[in-house]
């Protein structure tokens, strides 16, 4: 046991939380303008994800839009892109994943 030392936190990990409208885990990330975005765990292939819904998080725990990716690669989305609880409309429906 050690006594006064603390794992120090992951700055890719970001910072957790919870989403108001469905309940599901996900994590702040701060973009590379200042603004935050949610972001779900894990990591999805980039054929699957739309162009400019592709998010990367780089070692210092800021969020990256990517667009355009090499197909094979994997990248993070959104949790406004995919939270089952979002206002149905017609842009949302077109950007689902």
């Amino acid at each position: 046991m050690t006594i006064g030392r603390q794992r120090q936190p992951d700055a890719r990990e970001g910072r957790p939380a919870v989403c108001r409208r469905c309940g599901e885990a996900a994590y702040w990330h701060r973009t590379v303008h200042g603004r935050w975005v949610l972001i779900e765990p894990g990591e999805a292939p980039c054929h699957l994800v739309p162009e400019g819904k592709r998010w990367r998080i780089a070692g210092d725990g800021t969020a990256l839009n990517l667009g355009r990716a090499i197909p094979s690669d994997t990248c993070r989305v959104s949790h406004f892109d995919v939270c089952a609880q979002a206002a149905a409309s017609p842009a949302a429906a077109a950007t689902a994943l």
